[in-house]
C-alpha cells in the first residue's frame, strides 16, 4: 500500500461531491489538455481525478486510458503535496519504472504533474504532462504549467460552488414547500425562490430573520438583529449608501428591489450576498414592511473571480509565449492568434482583428512572397493545399531570413492549433556545431577528425593509382614555458599566431591541422618526397622561429617536425602517423627546433621504450616499489609535523631508482594512475603507526586527479585502513589546477588536507589560490636554494599569510637555507638538512622528539 494524504477521507468526500467521476468529457477540461500538449510540445496531456482505489481520466489529449488502479499511476504520489511532481526519467525511477504507462505502448519516460488543490491539503487530482523521452521543465515552463492547473482548479471550484448552490437551493425549496401553507411569509418566500428570508416592519421597526439569515450574519439561529438600523449596519460601509438609496427608491415607488453587496460579520469574515426585496402594503396602499430573501454567493463570487483571473492569466500567457500560436476552428476561421504569431509572420493587425479565415491569411502571405524561399514541393503544399494536407511539422525560411519551425496539431472537433517557433539562432548554431566538429575552435584549422579523413582519402588514391603522400608531424618546443609564465590566455594567443604562420608557410594545396594541445600536422598536397617535405619543414621552422607578440610580452618558440612519406614509410594512416610521430620524437630528442625523416632505427628506439614500459608494468605487478618518508618539520616547535611519502623502485638489474628515472614514462603510459593508487594505499597503512596529530603527505599526479571517482576511491581507502581524513594531506602540483577545480572541492569535502606543491615554479593564479581549498602552500625548492631570492621568498610567505595559508619550504639542505626560510616566516620546512627520506621503519628516531638537523633530535636536557 502506497502512502495516502493525511486528510484522505475529507479529500474523497470533496471529490465525490463534485460529481465528476465516471462522467462524459467536458469541453473546457479537454481544451486545457490540448493547450498543455501544444504549449509544452509533449505527446500526452491529461487531467486525472484520484478516487479511493482508482484513477479516473477526466480529460486527455494524445493518450487514452480507462480507470486505472491508484497505486499503478504517477498521480497517487503527485497529490501527496501541493507542489509539482516532476519525474525526469521514469525508466530510472524505482517508484514508477514498472507501471503500465512506462512499460506499455505509451512508453512514458518523462512525467510532470501539478496537484489540483481545491483547498489547502485537498488535492483531488492532477494536471499531467507525459513524454516518451527524458526531459526537464524550465522555471518558466513550470510556472506556465501551474497557471494551467490554476485554470482547472477554478473550473472545479466553479462546479463545487454551483453544486453547493443548487443543493442548498433544492433543500431550501423543499423546506419552503413543506411550510408553504403554514403562513404568508413562507408562501412569499417560495414565490421568490429565496434561500434565507427576512422582514422589516416599518411601523414598529422590528426585524425578523430566518435561521439561515442569522447564520449568514454570523449569529446564532433565532438571534436576529433587533432593529433595521442594526441590520443595515452589517453591510460594508462602501456598499451601505447604495443599498439605502435602492430601498428608499423602492419604498417611494412601492416596487421591489435587488442588490449584491458585502456583509461584514462580527468575526471580520466578509460574505457576498444577493438580496431580493418587495414592499408590503397595508390596506391603504402605504408601505408597511419590507420582505425579502438573501442568498450567500461568496463561493460563487470567489469562483467567478478566480475564473476571470485564470482567463486573464491564460490570455497573458498566450501573449507572452515565445512561440506564435494560431487556432483555426472547423470552419477555417482563425479564432486565436497571439501577438508573437503576428510578429513572426509579419501579419497586419487589422487583418487578424477582423476574424479572417486561414485562407485569407495565406492569400496575404502569397501576395507578399512569404513562401519564396521554400523548395518547390513544400511551397506547393503549404501555399495551396488545405490545412489538413500540410506536414505536421516542417521548417521554412521567410524572406527576411527568419527560419520558422511550424507544428500543426489537429483538434478532435475539427480545425487545428498551429505554433510558430523562431529557430533562426538554433539553425545557425547547428551550422556552427557542424563546422566545429571538423575544425579546431581556437585556431580555425582542421581538427584531427578532418585531417584523418583527408589522409585516408589521399592514401586510398595512392594505393589504387600510385604516387606519393607526405605527412609532417609538428610539436612546439617551448609552449609549456609560455603557458606557465604568461598564463593560458597568452598560450591561446600563441597557438592562434602559430596557426597563422603555418598557413602562411604552406602552399594552397597543403592541409594544416591542429591535432590537440600544441601538436599540429600537415598533409602535403601533390606528389611529395623526402626533399620537398624537408623544404616545407625548413620553411615552417624558419617562420615559427620569429618572436610572437602576445599583446605586451614577446615569446619565442621553436618547432620540432617529424616527416613520413607514403608508400615508402607505410600505406595506411595509422602506420604513417605513427612513423611521423617517431620521427618527431627523434627531432625533439636531438635538440629540438629541427626536423627528422623517419628511419627504420626509430622503430627500434620505440621498441626499447616499449620494453621499459613492460618493465614498469611488471615492477608494479611484482611489488618492486617501496616508499621512503621524509619529515616535514614545524619551525616554531622544532618537531616533525608530517612525513611525505616518496616512491622508490628496486630495479632487479639497475638497483634502487628514484622517481626521476621512471615517473615521466609512467605519466606517458598512464601507469601513473595505478602506481599512485598503490602509493596511497601503502602510505595510509603506514600512517596508522604515526603519532596522533601527525600528517601523512602523498603526492597526486595530474592524471590521477583527472580520473572520475577519485574522491570515492579516497573515501574507500580511508575507511579500509581506518585512517582519519585529517591525517592525510595531498600535494597537488600547479599544472593540475586549472582544469580540476571541481574535483579539488570534492576532495576537500572529505576532510583531508590539500597543499599547493612547488609554488613559484610556474605561473600561479592568485585568484585560483584564493578560490581553491588549499590549506598549505609548498614552495618550489629553488626559492630555498638561492639567497638572491630572499625578497621574493618573503613576499610569497607574506602572500600565504594574507590568504590564511601555511607556507612550507622545500629543499632545505644547509643551515643558511634553514635560517633564511625561518626568517622569511615559513611555518614548516623539509630537506636533507632536516632529514633524508628513509624507510618507514627507520623513522622512529626522527619522530621521537625535536629535530635540530639531519635526522637528529635535541636532547632532553637541551
Amino acid at each position: 500500500m502506497h502512502p495516502r494524504p493525511d486528510r484522505e477521507a475529507e479529500r474523497l468526500s470533496a471529490l465525490h461531491a463534485l460529481g465528476l467521476l465516471d462522467t462524459a468529457p467536458e469541453a473546457h477540461f479537454d481544451a486545457v489538455c490540448r493547450l498543455a500538449r501544444t504549449l509544452f510540445r509533449v505527446p500526452y496531456a491529461w487531467i486525472s481525478l484520484v478516487d479511493a482505489e482508482r484513477l479516473w481520466c477526466k480529460a486527455s489529449s494524445g493518450i487514452t486510458f480507462g480507470p486505472t488502479a491508484r497505486d499503478a499511476a504517477f498521480c497517487h504520489r503527485a497529490i501527496l503535496s501541493d507542489a509539482l511532481l516532476m519525474v525526469e526519467d521514469a525508466a530510472d525511477d524505482p517508484r514508477f519504472r514498472d507501471i503500465a504507462l512506462v512499460t506499455g505502448p505509451s512508453g512514458v519516460r518523462f512525467y510532470a504533474g501539478v496537484p489540483l488543490v481545491l483547498r489547502p491539503g485537498l488535492a483531488l487530482g492532477t494536471l499531467c504532462l507525459g513524454d516518451t523521452v527524458p526531459r526537464r521543465l524550465s522555471e518558466a515552463e513550470t510556472a506556465q504549467l501551474a497557471d494551467l492547473a490554476a485554470i482547472v482548479v477554478a473550473q472545479l471550484r466553479h462546479s463545487e460552488a454551483r453544486i453547493a448552490s443548487e443543493t442548498e437551493a433544492r433543500r431550501r425549496r423543499a423546506s419552503e414547500e413543506a411550510l408553504a401553507q403554514a403562513n404568508r411569509n413562507l408562501r412569499l418566500a417560495e414565490r421568490m425562490a429565496r434561500i434565507g428570508h427576512w422582514r422589516a416592519d416599518l411601523i414598529s421597526g422590528a426585524v425578523t430573520w430566518s435561521d439561515e439569515v442569522c447564520r449568514l450574519h454570523g449569529r446564532a439561529p433565532g438571534d436576529p438583529a433587533a432593529t433595521l438600523d442594526e441590520s443595515l449596519a452589517y453591510y460594508h460601509p462602501e456598499d451601505r449608501p447604495r443599498i439605502l438609496a435602492l430601498v428608499a427608491e423602492a419604498r417611494e415607488r412601492r416596487e421591489g428591489f435587488s442588490f449584491r453587496a458585502r456583509i461584514v460579520r462580527a468575526d471580520g469574515d466578509i460574505r457576498v450576498v444577493v438580496s431580493h426585496g418587495i414592499c408590503e402594503l397595508d390596506a391603504a396602499g402605504a408601505v408597511a414592511a419590507l420582505f425579502g430573501s438573501v442568498q450567500d454567493v461568496t463561493e460563487i463570487d470567489r469562483a467567478e473571480t478566480e475564473l476571470r483571473a485564470s482567463t486573464a492569466l491564460l490570455d497573458a500567457t498566450l501573449e507572452h509565449m515565445d512561440q506564435g500560436l494560431m487556432m483555426i476552428d472547423e470552419a477555417g476561421i482563425v479564432r486565436v492568434c497571439n501577438e508573437r504569431a503576428i510578429a513572426l509572420l509579419d501579419l497586419p493587425p487589422d487583418l487578424m482583428r477582423s476574424g479572417p479565415t486561414f485562407d485569407d491569411v495565406r492569400r496575404h502571405q502569397i501576395a507578399r512572397g512569404d513562401f519564396a524561399r521554400c523548395d518547390d514541393a513544400l511551397r506547393q503544399q503549404v501555399a495551396h493545399e488545405p490545412l489538413a494536407g500540410h506536414p505536421h511539422t516542417y521548417e521554412r525560411e521567410r524572406p527576411n531570413g527568419t527560419v520558422l519551425e511550424i507544428r500543426t496539431v489537429s483538434l478532435p472537433t475539427g480545425g487545428a492549433v498551429r505554433t510558430y517557433t523562431d529557430i533562426t539562432a538554433r539553425k545557425a548554431a547547428d551550422a556552427q556545431v557542424a563546422h566545429m566538429a571538423r575544425h579546431d575552435g581556437l585556431t580555425g584549422l582542421p581538427n584531427r577528425a578532418l585531417f584523418r579523413d583527408s589522409l585516408d582519402r589521399r592514401l586510398s588514391v595512392v594505393r589504387r593509382h600510385g604516387g606519393t603522400c607526405g605527412v609532417l608531424y609538428l610539436d612546439l618546443d617551448a609552449f609549456k614555458a609560455v603557458n606557465d609564465t604568461f598564463g593560458h590566455a597568452a598560450g591561446d594567443a600563441l597557438l592562434r599566431a602559430v596557426a597563422e604562420r603555418i598557413r602562411a608557410a604552406l602552399r594552397q594545396e597543403d592541409l594544416p591541422a591542429r591535432l590537440g594541445g600544441d601538436e599540429f600536422a600537415v598533409l602535403l598536397g601533390g606528389e611529395a618526397d623526402a626533399a620537398s617535405a624537408a623544404a616545407t619543414a625548413e620553411r615552417l621552422i624558419s617562420s615559427l622561429r620569429e618572436p610572437v607578440d602576445l599583446g605586451g610580452p614577446r615569446a619565442t618558440v621553436g618547432v620540432s617536425i617529424g616527416i613520413a612519406v607514403a608508400p615508402e614509410h607505410g600505406s595506411d594512416s595509422d602506420l604513417l602517423l605513427k612513423r611521423a610521430d617517431l620521427a618527431l620524437y627523434r627531432a625533439k630528442s636531438e635538440g629540438r627546433n629541427t626536423h627528422r625523416l623517419f628511419a627504420a632505427a626509430m622503430d627500434q628506439a620505440a621498441q626499447d621504450r616499449h620494453r621499459r614500459e613492460i618493465d614498469l608494468r611488471l615492477a608494479l605487478r611484482r611489488g618492486e616499489f617501496t616508499l621512503h618518508y621524509q619529515p616535514v618539520v614545524d619551525l616554531a616547535g622544532g618537531r616533525v609535523a608530517a612525513v611525505e611519502a616518496l616512491l622508490r623502485w628496486n630495479h632487479p638489474d639497475r638497483g634502487p631508482l628514484g622517481p626521476a628515472a621512471f615517473l615521466s614514462l609512467a605519466e606517458e603510459t598512464g601507469l601513473i594512475v595505478p602506481l599512485g593508487e598503490w602509493v596511497l594505499n601503502r602510505a595510509l597503512r603506514d600512517a596508522r603507526a604515526l603519532p596522533p596529530g601527525m600528517r601523512m603527505v602523498v603526492n597526486v599526479a595530474s592524471a590521477a586527479l583527472r580520473q572520475d571517482g577519485l574522491a570515492s576511491a579516497l573515501r574507500a581507502a580511508l575507511a579500509a585502513t581506518g585512517t582519519p581524513p585529517e591525517s592525510l594531506e595531498l600535494d597537488i602540483a600547479e599544472g593540475a589546477i586549472p582544469e580540476e577545480t571541481g574535483r579539488l572541492a570534492d576532495l576537500a569535502d572529505l576532510g583531508i588536507g590539500l597543499a599547493l606543491d612547488d609554488f613559484g615554479a610556474g605561473a600561479s593564479s592568485l585568484g585560483a589560490l584564493r578560490r581553491l581549498p588549499f590549506g598549505r602552500i609548498k614552495l618550489d625548492p629553488a626559492l630555498s636554494a638561492c639567497p638572491e631570492q630572499a625578497d621574493l621568498l618573503r613576499a610569497i610567505v607574506g602572500l600565504g599569510r594574507a590568504l590564511g595559508r601555511d607556507v612550507i619550504a622545500k629543499g632545505v639542505e644547509t643551515p643558511a637555507q634553514l635560517a633564511a626560510v625561518r626568517a622569511a616566516g615559513c611555518t614548516a620546512a623539509q630537506g636533507f638538512w632536516l632529514g633524508r627520506p628513509v624507510p618507514f621503519g627507520d623513522l622512529a628516531p626522527v619522530l621521537a622528539g625535536p629535530v635540530t638537523r639531519r635526522g637528529t633530535r635535541r636532547s632532553r636536557s637541551a
